[in-house]
């Protein structure tokens, strides 16, 4: 997004931006594994042992992004996630109300790696209704009923998952901010809408307040000022909020883990038609 946003701006791509959505994204790694100890406290899965613990690695990750060690930065985020998973008793890192389905007793989810995290995430994906297969299934649909549907891909090209090779070579950039980005899109007049569910952990609400508050877009107080609308979805429960001012939104999804359109699909289709003016059918 860094290098792409001047071209867009500066019309050099045949291409109009109408908005940006971030949803449970991990813009400023440091807010969240700051936030990870104090939240699993206050809900109970860790005590205050765990939550010392916790905010100790933390503040060593603190330390290595200040002085630039990035790829050492997400070698210690990875040792905080070990750290959180045991003290925890193996807390889901997408919905924090449940426990992780990985076995804790297994030689794979015993190892502090980035391939645990991408075990986790499958893992998780795979319990969720809308996903009830595994990595198998999704090879099914990739190379099945996707490829037939764009008719353009060569029948010798297969699509495969790649999520470690991936995570190894952003391994320097995985623990840099965003928070810039998200400034001079908002600068520039482009409809930037957050949205985050109430029980993530990887991406806390909690860690998303935190970065959307150092912010220097000039239109932060006013937006700090405005009061939250509550959402419905056919029914009386409340199911969400929303705060906006000028070109940004915050939606916060309750009852939603990481995966928002999953575990709040009427919801998310809402916001969809909210963000770009149509619908929601």
């Amino acid at each position: 997004m860094e290098e792409s946003l001047p071209s867009l701006l500066e019309v050099k791509l045949n291409l109009t931006l109408g908005g940006v959505a971030l949803g449970d994204s991990w813009i400023s790694p440091i807010d969240y594994v700051l936030s990870w100890g104090p939240l699993l406290y206050d809900v109970s899965r860790l005590d205050e042992n765990g939550l010392e613990e916790a905010n100790s690695i933390a503040m060593q990750i603190q330390d290595k992004l200040d002085l630039g060690q990035f790829e050492n930065a997400t070698d210690l985020w990875s040792q905080l996630e070990g750290n959180i998973s045991t003290s925890s008793n193996y807390v889901n890192f997408y919905n924090f109300l449940l426990d992780d389905n990985i076995d804790p007793l297994s030689p794979t989810a015993s190892e502090v790696s980035q391939g645990l995290t991408m075990k986790r995430y499958a893992s998780y994906l795979s319990s969720l209704k809308a996903s009830p297969g595994g990595e198998d299934q999704l090879d099914t649909l990739m190379n099945g009923a996707i490829k037939d549907k764009f008719k353009i891909i060569p029948k010798n090209v297969k699509w495969g998952g790649q999520s470690l090779n991936v995570v190894d070579a952003f391994k320097g950039d995985f623990m840099r901010p965003r928070i810039n980005e998200v400034d001079k899109l908002l600068n520039n007049g482009i409809q930037v809408t957050i949205y985050n569910g109430q029980v993530d952990l990887i991406c806390a609400t909690k860690g998303t307040e935190a970065w959307v508050q150092k912010l220097k877009w000039n239109g932060l107080k006013m937006f700090n000022r405005m009061d939250r609308i509550p959402l419905y979805c056919g029914d009386t429960k409340t199911r969400g909020f929303l705060k906006a001012y000028k070109n940004l939104r915050f939606y916060w999804i309750l009852e939603a883990g990481h995966f928002v359109p999953v575990e709040e699909p009427c919801l998310a289709l809402e916001m969809v038609g909210n963000i770009t003016n149509s619908p929601a059918t």
